[in-house]
């Protein structure tokens, strides 16, 4: 099924799974995290940037996901095929990640009709990403 429209059900499963992987594994970094309107397909995609997409390839990254998803309690209104895990150097993530930022405290921040570069961007939520101690 497709939704047209991102609701609050979503956004709030996808802040919990973004927490959840930033705060249960030290091996998967997020360093960038926002819902994207693609026009398109006519979806909503949750996009997760992280370094493991690199090092340990997609089935590793996805698995990690599905694993972290399936934890949830409750369960998130999200699933899976909803989310797309890329590598930081992906050109949507760089240029999110770039140029969208999100006030020190703030849940999220809703961004439309908006031209990056030569990049546009019709809808997007992103969140906050919260740098790992070293």
């Amino acid at each position: 099924m497709v939704k047209t429209s991102l609701v609050e059900s979503d956004i709030e499963g996808g802040r919990r799974l973004v927490k959840a992987l930033s705060e249960l594994d030290t091996h998967f970094r997020v360093l960038a995290a926002f819902w994207i309107y693609l026009p398109e397909t006519m979806e909503w995609r949750l996009i997760i940037a992280t370094p493991l997409i690199d090092q340990k390839g997609p089935f590793s990254s996805y698995t990690h996901v599905q694993r972290v998803l399936r934890s949830l309690n409750p369960p998130p209104s999200i699933t899976l095929q909803d989310i797309s895990v890329v590598s930081p150097r992906d050109k949507l993530a760089k240029v999110i990640k770039r140029a969208i930022r999100v006030p020190r405290g703030s849940l999220g921040v809703r961004v439309g009709s908006t031209r990056i570069d030569d990049t546009f961007v019709e809808d997007a939520y992103v969140y906050p990403v919260i740098p790992r101690a070293a």
